[in-house]
């Protein structure tokens, strides 16, 4: 019920398609299913199920990794999931937990079947091995030096910085009851991932808008486009980095982030421009439409 809802809100900012990199006990599954459906209201759904990670003090096999992401594709997952490092929540410990080794066997292994990897990597360790690995997205990160910059422009890997989600955390630091020295790390982090994103975007890296949404930061969706504005990205910039830079990276680019014949009928329509004011997309949508079908409107 609680996940019903928060694909509710979500549907609400105007997110007409999501990609959920990591649920437990195939929740994010049958969501997907019931959306499809019609038998749940939410955005429809590309799901990674359980992201592969590695045990504290345990060796890490790539032959063991490559096995677990076959058995995710063969479980129903749209998507595999690495969780290369540490960091989540209030932690923003940046040590990498998985080698390159393994993530390049996953990552063979998954494209060998026509699908995708995203790699968590609160680090800049992380983040180089698993462009170097072939990652089709990289989620998180700081501190990234000028070469794995430069190998993400070439390669084409899609960096989702989710600079927006540690500010989430800040903000609701009451409701979690974090302590009060967990508050300065990851107001530091914000800033590096910034920094980052600035110098990413300025060596014409791809960009996408990823919330990293947790408990009751559904509803808050978009919040991550004002931080790429900040980064120095154009409102029209942001804007494709939430529609035509995700649609393709969801492989779906003749079907999603455009308006035309063929593609699905999703619209959102806010109050003010959103090529002059990024924050309208934010705090000012007051209709969508999802596959043609209006599924919001404010009163």
């Amino acid at each position: 019920m609680l996940a019903a809802d928060n694909a509710r809100r979500t549907l609400e900012t105007g997110v007409t398609t999501v990609r959920d990199l990591g649920a437990q006990n195939e929740v994010d599954y049958a969501m997907r299913d019931l959306i499809a459906m019609g038998r749940m209201v939410g955005p429809r759904m590309f799901v990674a199920g359980q992201g592969l990670s590695a045990a504290r003090g345990s060796a890490v096999e790539p032959e063991g990794f490559r096995q677990q992401a076959e058995a995710r594709i063969a479980a129903g997952s749209d998507w595999i999931k690495i969780f290369g490092s540490r960091g989540s929540y209030q932690s923003v410990e940046t040590t990498q937990t998985v080698p390159f080794e393994a993530m390049k066997a996953v990552v063979d292994a998954a494209h060998a079947k026509n699908h995708k990897v995203a790699i968590h990597s609160y680090g800049p360790s992380g983040v180089k091995d698993a462009v170097r690995a072939g990652a089709d997205s990289v989620e998180h990160g700081i501190d990234l030096d000028d070469e794995t910059i430069a190998e993400m422009a070439k390669r084409g890997t899609v960096w989702v910085p989710t600079i927006d989600h540690n500010r989430y955390y800040v903000d609701a630091k009451d409701e979690f009851g974090f302590e009060p020295d967990t508050i300065p790390p990851l107001q530091d982090y914000i800033q590096k991932n910034l920094e980052s994103a600035r110098r990413a975007i300025k060596a014409g890296v791809k960009l996408a808008m990823g919330s990293d949404a947790v408990y009751t930061m559904f509803g808050q969706n978009t919040r991550e486009l004002g931080w790429f504005v900040r980064a120095g990205m154009t409102p029209a910039q942001a804007l494709a980095a939430a529609t035509t830079v995700p649609a393709a990276l969801l492989g779906q680019e003749k079907a999603l982030g455009a308006l035309a014949p063929g593609y699905y009928a999703d619209i959102v329509a806010v109050e003010g421009d959103p090529l002059a004011d990024v924050n309208v997309l934010i705090d000012k949508v007051r209709w969508v439409m999802k596959g043609g079908a209006v599924v919001f409107e404010r009163k």
